[in-house]
């Protein structure tokens, strides 16, 4: 059974994990030590071919790029494990990897697969980019299928590719070797002997230097937290440019991050300002994009919060009534809606930076004012405003008629309207405190004054039946 000559491979690393940002490409050449390296090629040694081709090839390396280099078959006989980083990838030391190449001496076995899938889990091909040149004068001594291995490291890569160089292999070689190739997208070369072995493995390696970093698909990275060290919440986020410190009057992008998923663009390198909304505020933050290929990350720190629930009723009979509400925040410059909940509507939250509020509710044209609410981090802090009311209804010489009610404060101040038949009794939610009750029916005028509190509903009734309907002179 042939065995393998050499065997050199070098995954590219352009580190598109997560799509971050351009690095260093990185390499590790896999070096073949098996026994089969003693046979010979024009009376020179495979070895000796072998070893002055990759001298070459490392003292002309672009430094830019990582490299490594790692060998099997060179400890020990029979042993399908022998497989060792010598040189650990990482900047390149040419003097070390020479030395290293030139002190191996052949013994054992050919383990493609497993020199494979070490060399791909080295360079982390689950997350990076990799690219692979391997190098054989023989087939697969170790295990059943090495071309079965390259394609499921294709499949789970993030691009895994192996370029393969057959060294005066048979036919049947050939097509193994071909066929790892085929199945990662690389190319396949055919070298005969030493000048071919030369040429091709300077014609991969240049492909591997030369190459150029993808454009990345988005530059920046933007996420919002509480805190700096509290979990990502859900943001939006308006891109601006930044003129003179002040964001232009159109945005250039809008995107929503989330707890697990942050909002990513591509926007041309410039200063810019990120608009964040959370919940009912708004953060502005400068950020500069300073390269196409470099990932610009920018976490919005929002402030802690807290949750108010409000809540309304009628103190008379308790029922949960549907009050429109203020939240102010201490110096009352910003103002936030809230609808309290009724029987009918789950709303009445509204999240806020923690801090001190006042809270105004309205229901008809009475108001409860300046209630004090402090929200607190993490907490949900309810308040449930009451309104005071009574029933009100007149008796009529015809139930038919109809009375029109009008209701002032104290001072005179109009503050409802109502028109309905004498016969209905109608509710009518106040604040507390002392009201002035008319009502007309066909001109005549009866008038009442009552204090309305909040021990109990009370019952004001208007008599029209004592005296006929005449207009008051």
């Amino acid at each position: 059974m042939l065995k393998i000559v050499f065997k050199s491979i070098i995954i590219l690393m352009i580190l598109f994990a997560d799509m971050i940002a351009k690095e260093n490409p990185k390499a590790i050449i896999i070096f073949d030590a098996s026994g089969s390296m003693w046979g010979q090629i024009d009376n020179v040694p495979k070895i000796t071919i072998a070893k002055d081709a990759l001298k070459n090839v490392v003292k002309s390396w672009n430094p830019d790029i990582e490299l490594g280099l790692m060998v099997y078959g060179h400890r020990r006989k029979g042993d399908c494990d022998d497989i060792e980083s010598v040189v650990p990838v990482g900047e390149v030391d040419k003097g070390k990897i020479v030395k290293s190449v030139m002190a191996i001496s052949p013994k054992g076995k050919t383990p493609i697969s497993r020199s494979l899938k070490k060399a791909a889990k080295e360079l982390k091909y689950t997350e990076d980019k990799a690219t692979v040149i391997l190098i054989s004068d023989g087939k697969e001594t170790c295990d059943l299928d090495p071309c079965a291995t390259a394609k499921e490291l294709k499949k789970q890569g993030i691009d895994f590719i192996a370029h393969v160089i057959g060294f005066n292999v048979d036919k049947n070689t050939d097509k193994q070797l071909k066929c790892i190739a085929n199945a990662t997208g690389g190319e396949y070369f055919s070298a005969k002997n030493a000048t071919d072995l030369n040429s091709a493995i300077k014609s991969v390696a240049k492909k591997v230097q030369i190459v150029q970093p993808k454009k990345l698909e988005y530059n920046i990275q933007i996420t919002a937290s509480e805190t700096k060290d509290s979990p990502k919440v859900k943001a939006k986020h308006i891109i601006y440019k930044d003129i003179n410190g002040i964001e232009a009057e159109k945005y250039e992008y809008i995107c929503v991050s989330s707890k697990k998923t942050p909002c990513l663009k591509y926007v041309t390198p410039g200063s810019y300002i990120v608009v964040t909304k959370y919940t009912n505020y708004k953060v502005k933050t400068p950020v500069t994009v300073s390269s196409e290929n470099n990932l610009t990350k920018l976490n919005v720190i929002i402030g802690q919060t807290g949750k108010v629930f409000v809540s309304a009723s009628d103190i008379g009979d308790g029922k949960f009534i549907g009050a429109t509400c203020t939240i102010y925040n201490e110096d009352k410059t910003k103002t936030w809606k809230v609808y309290a909940k009724n029987k009918d509507s789950k709303l009445g939250y509204r999240q806020l930076k923690a801090g001190k509020y006042f809270l105004n509710c309205r229901y008809n044209s009475f108001k409860k004012k300046d209630i004090p609410v402090e929200i607190k981090v993490g907490e949900t802090t309810k308040v449930h405003v009451t309104f005071s009311s009574f029933y009100l209804k007149s008796k009529c010489l015809n139930s038919k008629d109809r009375v029109k009610y009008k209701i002032y404060s104290k001072d005179g101040k109009y503050r409802l309207k109502k028109s309905v038949k004498c016969s209905k009794r109608v509710k009518v939610t106040v604040d507390e405190g002392e009201y002035i009750i008319e009502g007309n029916v066909k001109g005549m005028k009866v008038k009442t004054n009552v204090n309305i509190n909040s021990n109990k509903t009370k019952r004001v009734v208007l008599d029209f039946t004592n005296k006929s309907y005449k207009k008051e002179k």
